[in-house]
Protein backbone atom coordinates (compact mmCIF):
# COMPACT_ATOMS: atom_id res chain seq x y z
CA UNK A 1 0.00 0.00 0.00
CA UNK A 2 1.09 3.08 -1.01
CA UNK A 3 0.46 6.20 1.32
CA UNK A 4 -0.80 9.73 -0.08
CA UNK A 5 -0.40 12.94 2.04
CA UNK A 6 -1.60 10.88 5.06
CA UNK A 7 -4.95 10.80 3.83
CA UNK A 8 -5.32 7.64 0.95
CA UNK A 9 -3.65 4.91 0.31
CA UNK A 10 -3.65 2.84 -2.73
CA UNK A 11 -4.47 -1.11 -2.09
CA UNK A 12 -7.16 -3.34 -1.16
CA UNK A 13 -9.76 -2.85 1.54
CA UNK A 14 -12.50 -4.85 3.05
CA UNK A 15 -15.83 -3.11 2.88
CA UNK A 16 -18.30 -3.07 5.71
CA UNK A 17 -21.73 -2.14 4.75
CA UNK A 18 -20.73 1.41 3.78
CA UNK A 19 -17.16 1.44 5.61
CA UNK A 20 -13.80 0.58 5.06
CA UNK A 21 -10.73 0.92 7.53
CA UNK A 22 -7.67 2.51 6.08
CA UNK A 23 -4.64 2.85 8.28
CA UNK A 24 -6.85 2.41 11.50
CA UNK A 25 -8.82 5.29 10.12
CA UNK A 26 -12.82 4.62 8.97
CA UNK A 27 -13.73 6.42 5.73
CA UNK A 28 -17.18 6.33 4.80
CA UNK A 29 -19.32 6.07 1.47
CA UNK A 30 -22.05 8.20 1.99
CA UNK A 31 -24.78 9.07 -0.22
CA UNK A 32 -26.30 12.74 -0.46
CA UNK A 33 -30.22 13.19 0.23
CA UNK A 34 -30.34 16.02 -2.68
CA UNK A 35 -27.84 15.81 -5.30
CA UNK A 36 -28.73 18.63 -6.78
CA UNK A 37 -25.98 18.41 -9.95
CA UNK A 38 -23.38 16.95 -7.64
CA UNK A 39 -22.51 13.12 -7.68
CA UNK A 40 -24.65 11.25 -5.44
CA UNK A 41 -21.99 9.43 -3.45
CA UNK A 42 -19.32 11.20 -1.26
CA UNK A 43 -15.93 9.71 0.88
CA UNK A 44 -15.59 11.48 4.64
CA UNK A 45 -13.28 10.17 7.19
CA UNK A 46 -14.00 9.96 10.77
CA UNK A 47 -12.08 10.33 14.27
CA UNK A 48 -11.82 13.50 13.08
CA UNK A 49 -14.61 14.03 11.01
CA UNK A 50 -13.12 15.18 7.08
CA UNK A 51 -15.16 15.47 3.70
CA UNK A 52 -12.38 14.02 1.46
CA UNK A 53 -14.09 14.06 -2.17
CA UNK A 54 -17.02 13.37 -4.29
CA UNK A 55 -17.19 9.96 -5.93
CA UNK A 56 -17.40 10.10 -9.76
CA UNK A 57 -19.09 7.09 -11.22
CA UNK A 58 -17.14 5.59 -14.48
CA UNK A 59 -20.08 4.81 -16.73
CA UNK A 60 -18.78 1.97 -18.67
CA UNK A 61 -17.49 0.17 -15.30
CA UNK A 62 -20.52 -0.26 -12.74
CA UNK A 63 -19.25 0.32 -9.07
CA UNK A 64 -16.84 2.18 -10.17
CA UNK A 65 -15.72 5.59 -9.17
CA UNK A 66 -13.16 8.24 -9.45
CA UNK A 67 -12.20 10.87 -6.76
CA UNK A 68 -9.70 13.55 -6.68
CA UNK A 69 -7.11 14.76 -3.55
CA UNK A 70 -5.42 17.87 -4.88
CA UNK A 71 -3.92 17.22 -8.42
CA UNK A 72 -4.10 13.24 -7.41
CA UNK A 73 -6.88 10.97 -9.29
CA UNK A 74 -7.67 7.86 -8.02
CA UNK A 75 -10.21 4.92 -8.91
CA UNK A 76 -11.82 3.68 -6.28
CA UNK A 77 -13.78 0.09 -7.49
CA UNK A 78 -16.28 -1.92 -5.40
CA UNK A 79 -16.68 -5.68 -5.57
CA UNK A 80 -19.11 -7.16 -3.31
CA UNK A 81 -17.25 -6.78 -0.18
CA UNK A 82 -13.57 -5.17 -1.26
CA UNK A 83 -12.91 -1.99 -2.50
CA UNK A 84 -9.53 -1.51 -4.74
CA UNK A 85 -7.90 2.03 -4.91
CA UNK A 86 -5.64 2.83 -7.06
CA UNK A 87 -4.01 5.94 -8.81
CA UNK A 88 -4.88 6.83 -12.04
CA UNK A 89 -2.14 7.97 -14.46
Amino acid sequence: MEEEKGIIQTGKFILEESFFLMNGRKLVIKSRKKPAGKPERYLIGLSPFQYISSLFPVPEAKETFTFDIGNIVYKMAITGSNIEISKVE
